[in-house]
């Protein structure tokens, strides 16, 4: 193979180091292999490179659509939507992608951390104690014991779901703004 197309796909795993080793190693692969398919037709490796593309553009979708096929969460996800906004997204990933993507973990946290204390204080309050630590207030409504395990089953609930459904907005978006791969 080439000096050219090996620098090339040097910077593309450079440019997916985000990826979990496996995916990173198949992209890379995947593109060698058109790489040398292309190379085995007869054409030469400045044309293979031009037809690709920049690789950090190549790169971006490729890592754009491994973020969006799959909108479960899971932390290493979350690293690499950090790794995408900061490499690739431009001002708008930049703000806009930290800001939900973060927002949306902390709510879904916010009410789990909120269904756990609404239990927490009911069981308290079963076993004769008062949890002062553990309170919700709205305004000048403060629930008593009785409405408390209710309250934070519908705030935790409401929570999570924003959560899930901001987490599902970070998705779409990182799926909006990434590039579709090129096709030699």
């Amino acid at each position: 193979m080439d000096k050219i197309m090996n620098d090339y796909l040097e910077k593309i795993e450079k440019y997916l180091k985000s990826m979990p080793d496996s995916e990173r190693i198949d992209i890379v692969k995947e593109i060698k292999s058109l790489m040398l398919e292309l190379q085995n037709n007869g054409v030469a490796a400045e044309q293979i490179i031009e037809r690709l593309g920049n690789p950090k553009e190549l790169a971006k979708a490729y890592l754009g659509e491994a973020i969006s096929k799959n909108s479960k969460f899971s932390w290493r996800k979350f690293g690499a939507i950090f790794a995408f906004c900061s490499s690739f997204a431009g001002v708008s990933g930049m703000l806009l992608l930290p800001f939900i993507s973060t927002l949306s973990i902390a709510f879904m946290i916010g009410g789990i951390i909120t269904l756990i204390g609404g239990i927490v204080k009911f069981a308290g309050y079963l076993m004769g104690y008062d949890i002062a630590g553990i309170t919700i207030e709205m305004g000048a409504f403060t629930p008593s014991p009785m409405q408390f395990l209710p309250i934070s089953i519908v705030i935790g609930v409401l929570m999570y779901w924003l959560g899930k459904v901001l987490w599902k907005l970070t998705i779409k978006y990182i799926h909006a703004i990434s590039p579709k791969k090129k096709t030699v």
